[in-house]
């Protein structure tokens, strides 16, 4: 996956569209360094993906590398001959910085923004930036390259902001899941606690009933009592004669 479009699903900002020329599928054989680039910032060594030929192939007037020349050719079609109004009057120069600004964009090509670090975006940064006080039109890959920079100062940021996220929406879950288990609970405990309430009303009147009837009965007790108390244990002639 190209930077452009890892920055696209990620939305960080978004890069100019003019990027989207550079996404040929070139051979992927080895990973070189470029000792050849010896000038600050230049001399900062580009790890890129070329092929082990020295073959040099013409793209407009120049001869480049032939690894390099297909993606210069997709610049020349999009932007024309961005070295016309270049102050360098010489070709090997001129061709020196046009491979190395196809070098900066076959590694921009080839690495994803969660591997590109925020210093190696000011370096690159910095040798586009040299590149264009040769007066070679590249504004509209420094344009990238600063929205490049950016997303790299904060890809950092949202990547922990995610797994903040992530944490959250899994507490949130588990909250939510044990909200649901106490409400079921409070549920059956409420059914249970209606039931006991019927229980309770019913034993209630139960009791109201049983102390009315025992009421009566200490009642009936009382009266039946007095009838027959002088005659307990007596004979019941006892005063009769």
């Amino acid at each position: 996956m190209s930077i452009c479009s890892e920055i696209s699903l990620l939305h960080v900002p978004h890069w100019n569209s003019a990027y989207s020329v550079f996404n040929d599928d070139d051979d992927k054989d080895s990973v070189l360094l470029f000792p050849e680039l010896l000038f600050s910032p230049l001399s900062k060594s580009l790890v890129i993906k070329t092929s082990d030929s020295c073959d040099v192939v013409s793209v407009g007037e120049y001869k480049v590398k032939a690894s390099l020349s297909s993606t210069l050719q997709s610049i020349f079609d999009k932007y024309g001959d961005i070295t016309s109004n270049s102050k360098l009057q010489s070709l090997s120069t001129r061709i020196y910085h046009l491979e190395t600004l196809a070098e900066v964009v076959i590694e921009l090509q080839s690495t994803p923004l969660r591997r590109l670090s925020e210093t190696r975006a000011i370096e690159i940064l910095a040798i586009v930036n040299d590149i264009e006080t040769a007066k070679i039109r590249v504004g509209w890959l420094r344009s990238v390259l600063e929205e490049v920079l950016e997303a790299t100062r904060y890809f950092d940021r949202r990547e922990m902001a995610v797994m903040e996220k992530k944490a959250c929406e899994h507490g949130l879950l588990l909250a939510k899941q044990e909200m649901e288990v106490s409400l079921k609970k409070l549920a059956e405990k409420e059914k249970e606690m209606n039931e006991f309430r019927e229980r309770l009303m019913e034993t209630t009147g139960k009791l109201g009933s049983l102390e009315m009837k025992r009421t009566c009965l200490d009642k009936r007790f009382v009266f039946l009592r007095s009838k027959v108390e002088k005659f307990q244990d007596q004979s019941v002639f006892n005063d009769v004669l």
